[in-house]
């Protein structure tokens, strides 16, 4: 109330009380209405209503990097192993600074960890090649930046039960999280769960490879990974994903070794977790890179190939995938980091023109998509031949070790 008005309204009182005492009072002239009680409403005893306040929190907008790993080798005895070890264990001897710091700078970095961590057990019989690490070597994973380690291959079971027991203990003294296998199948199968502020990340890890199960499967009662052959389990656990997160992302061990064209499989698995409600599929174990797709605009990765894992020269990646927005609206965006493995050690690939190269490649084996000069993977809806993808070059097939 201003000042104004305020006195406005003293200057009229005052007038009002003047009049009043200047005029005579008659007592029989006066008309008094008297209302009977009975006309007053009762006091109401109920607390007043009041109308609820829609407070509606405003959504946290983000900016998250989630990135991906192939096959990473620190098994005794491998020579990634012995260089690294030879430098006194040092990380930047083995992976160059820019790919340290892609990893460690991550949001949520996953690996591949394809071989135990024991100094027990006993090998399993009818394997070509069998892995195992000693359990110290886990530093490196925890240097490099990892957050989750994907067990869901051919090798975690390379020394039976007690190796994979001894692999589950000592990544769970760890920070890390693993995802693919467990001391039986509800925990192999397990969806992990990684909340950031504003959103709710799933991660399914399982193996399709191995149609004579030399890696064992986990059963009810015992222990072993996630194999998903028959992948129905798998499409289950990806609809209850659906359900409670907002991101579902598949980490998926299959196809060939050594060569770039897909098994039918993949390509009918891949769809199918789309359809089932994954919004990324992540490949590996061919230790070389296969193509991309994109399927109802969502990206199905179908193998990061080796990433560390010996002294060969051969094109490699750190695959990242780009969250951004809010929980009801955001965009994801799939961007290769594209690396280079030579004589155990693992380098970003700077030069221009090189990228160029990689990443013309890259479309070659791939179906419907495009990189620009960053590495952006993005869908296009014409342009490739499919041809393409289903007859690669035999030339560039690999012979790899398991």
């Amino acid at each position: 109330m201003n000042k104004k008005f305020l006195f406005l309204l003293a200057a009229f009182s005052l007038t009002l009380f003047t009049a009043c005492e200047k005029m005579p009072v008659n007592e029989n002239n006066l008309n008094i209405m008297t209302i009977p009680a009975e006309d007053f409403p009762e006091p109401s005893t109920e607390p007043p209503v009041t109308e609820p306040v829609s407070e509606t929190k405003p959504e946290i907008p983000f900016d998250y990097t989630i990135c991906f790993t192939g096959d990473i080798s620190i098994e005794d005895g491998a020579w990634t192993t012995q260089k690294w070890i030879n430098n006194g264990r040092d990380t930047y001897a083995c992976f160059d600074k820019t790919i340290v710091q892609h990893m460690r700078e991550a949001d949520i970095c996953l690996a591949d960890n394809e071989f135990p961590y024991t100094t027990r057990g006993i090998p399993t019989e009818g394997k070509d090649y069998i892995y195992r690490a000693n359990p110290e070597n886990i530093s490196l994973m925890e240097d490099l930046g990892v957050d989750i380690l994907a067990l869901a291959n051919n090798h975690m079971y390379d020394y039976g039960a007690q190796g994979l027991l001894d692999t589950l203990d000592t990544i769970d003294n760890t920070d890390m999280m693993r995802v693919g296998a467990g001391k039986n199948l509800e925990e192999a199968s397990e969806i992990r769960y990684v909340e950031l502020d504003g959103l709710t990340t799933a991660f399914i890890s399982g193996t399709r490879v191995e149609w004579e199960e030399l890696t064992k499967g986990a059963t009810e009662t015992e222990p072993g990974v996630f194999r998903t052959v028959d992948p129905e389990l798998l499409y289950q656990r990806v609809r209850e994903a659906r359900e409670q997160a907002d991101l579902v992302i598949v980490y998926i061990h299959w196809g060939i070794e050594g060569v770039e064209y897909l098994e039918d499989y993949q390509e009918t698995v891949g769809k199918e977790l789309i359809r089932q409600g994954a919004d990324a599929v992540i490949g590996n174990h061919t230790h070389c890179l296969q193509g991309i797709e994109f399927y109802e605009g969502k990206p199905i990765v179908y193998s990061l190939g080796n990433f560390w894992f010996n002294s060969r020269t051969q094109d490699s990646v750190l695959a990242e995938l780009h969250v951004t927005g809010t929980r009801s609206d955001y965009q994801l965006q799939l961007q290769y980091v594209p690396a280079l493995q030579s004589d155990c050690t693992i380098s970003y690939i700077s030069d221009p023109d090189l990228q160029y190269q990689y990443y013309r490649h890259l479309e070659s084996i791939s179906r419907n998509i495009s990189f620009d000069e960053n590495g952006i993977c993005r869908e296009i809806q014409s342009g490739q031949n499919e041809e393409e993808n289903d007859d690669a070059d035999a030339d560039n097939n690999y012979d790899y070790d398991d």
